[in-house]
């Protein structure tokens, strides 16, 4: 006799027993095993408003709000932050690292995302993966680069000298 046991994907931990019935047309039989459920383990990670994009300024930095949830049936324990990330740009967690999530929680981390100077305007994707040693979980953000408003300004500054010397050209010299 084989006897198959499925539990539901979020049974919580712990032992149960299972009655088990046989018969046939002369007998009948009656005993009770026990399955011992050690729990799933299921991490998400997400922003608390789910949304995976965001603007900077190249240089400059900016903090996101991660949402990790527990989305198993067992304590997720040691939780850490990784992040893959384009060339000479930073990325810094705090905290750098979660004890515990119990079953259902969700714990908040802040990630401080620092662009490259030499960034240039465009969109950008970092990664950053929650992991323990039982589940693990990765989101990539869209990060669009925007450049200084310096250096519109400084554009349209040499513009106004530029057609200012020509005024002054003009003036001085006349026309010839």
């Amino acid at each position: 006799m084989t006897i198959e046991v499925h539990p539901p994907s979020q049974a919580p931990k712990g032992t149960y027993k299972i009655p088990i019935f046989a018969s046939s047309a002369n007998t009948s039989a009656e005993s009770e095993i026990s399955v011992s459920i050690t729990g799933s383990y299921n991490i998400s990670l997400s922003t608390p408003s789910g949304r995976l994009s965001t603007d900077i300024t190249a240089g400059d930095s900016k903090e996101l709000t991660l949402a990790i949830k527990n989305t198993g049936s067992s304590p997720l324990k040691s939780v850490t932050l990784d992040a893959t990330t384009p060339a000479d740009w930073k990325v810094s967690f705090d905290p750098k690292k979660v004890a515990t999530i119990a079953p259902g929680k969700t714990a908040e981390v802040t990630a401080k995302i620092t662009a490259s100077n030499q960034a240039i305007a465009g969109d950008y994707v970092t990664a950053i993966k929650a992991k323990t040693d039982n589940a693990s979980s990765q989101a990539k953000f869209r990060i669009s680069v925007k450049t200084s408003p310096i250096w519109g300004w400084m554009g349209i500054l040499i513009i106004v000298i530029a057609l200012g010397c020509v005024y002054f050209l003009f003036k001085k010299y006349g026309r010839r």
